[in-house]
């Protein structure tokens, strides 16, 4: 696993001749593409579906250290945010620091995850592709990456307010109030859970969409059924990737932290917050690596 700088020629079946490692694999699902969809003729070895979340994660720091503009690519972003966040560029109008925090933010979460796809999707093809086309690859699909975000965000907000709807109805129907009749934690917690039940699921459910967006080349919407199908038959692995991510950054990010006054947490340290806060965006570049991988194998199953 390398980048390739100086890429061999090969050939077509039309007798073309096309420069290798210069076009990024698409890997959809085998009722989505013609011909045979086996895993030898998608040049993807049996060891790579069989991998374990563990082999998964090594596999990805050993990726890393074959593509080191993967850490260059983030570092520029994570460099960026910090100086945002402690107002190093205090010349700026507040405005365009707001615009500029808004970029780096789309930039990490969408660009990282999709030049990391673009990656894992070379290597385990064996089809390496360049940072070049990588990053190619995330800007041509950048409008349906945005298509995905907003779709997300439109049915993990509106969904669960549909299901709260009936009960803030039958509240309203209910003479007196409700907080008076069973008290304000029973109505809280009744409305949290409906709330975010549906919120987290679909969250979950959809999780997936931009690696299908990405590596797939799928519409927003077809993204979103294809993701809904991996996370059903790869739902363990997917969970413990999860966690495996949310204790990482619990890690990072408590210990920057004083209790405070009554309940209330207090900064520790400026430098080790900026330290803690860069370390875990870059242990979030592991974990989409991670997603990746597990789509491939969810994709090609």
């Amino acid at each position: 696993m390398s980048e390739h700088t100086d890429a061999p020629i090969r050939s077509t079946s039309t007798g073309d001749r096309i420069t290798a490692y210069d076009v990024a694999p698409t890997i959809k699902a085998r009722d989505d593409i013609d011909g045979c969809g086996c895993l030898e003729c998608r040049n993807i070895e049996t060891t790579a579906t069989r991998r374990s979340v563990l082999d998964t994660l090594v596999w990805s720091v050993r990726l890393f250290r074959s593509y080191p503009s993967i850490i260059v690519f983030a570092g520029v972003i994570i460099s960026a945010n910090r100086l945002l966040e402690t107002d190093s560029i205090g010349v700026l109008p507040m405005p365009a620091v707001g615009i500029l925090e808004t970029l780096t933010a789309f930039a990490f979460i969408i660009m990282i995850r999709a030049y990391v796809g673009t990656i894992v999707a070379g290597e385990l093809t064996g089809d390496p592709v360049t940072g070049r086309e990588g990053l190619r690859r995330s800007i041509a699909r950048t409008p349906a990456l945005v298509g995905v975000i907003v779709l997300t965000v439109l049915f993990v907000m509106t969904v669960p307010f549909l299901v709260v709807l009936p009960l803030l109805i039958l509240a309203g129907a209910i003479p007196g109030n409700p907080v008076d009749i069973v008290g304000f934690p029973v109505v809280a917690a009744v409305g949290g859970v409906a709330f975010a039940v549906p919120f987290f699921l679909l969250l979950f459910k959809f999780w997936f969409a931009l690696e299908a967006c990405v590596i797939g080349q799928y519409s927003p919407l077809k993204s979103f059924r294809v993701s809904w199908r991996i996370t059903t038959n790869y739902r363990g692995k997917f969970v413990l990737v999860g966690m495996i991510a949310v204790g990482s950054a619990l890690s990072f990010y408590l210990p920057t932290y004083l209790p405070g006054m009554g309940t209330s947490l207090a900064p520790l340290n400026p430098v080790l917050s900026v330290l803690s806060s860069s370390v875990g965006e870059l242990l979030s570049i592991l974990w989409a690596s991670a997603y990746a991988h597990i789509y491939v194998q969810g994709i090609v199953s």
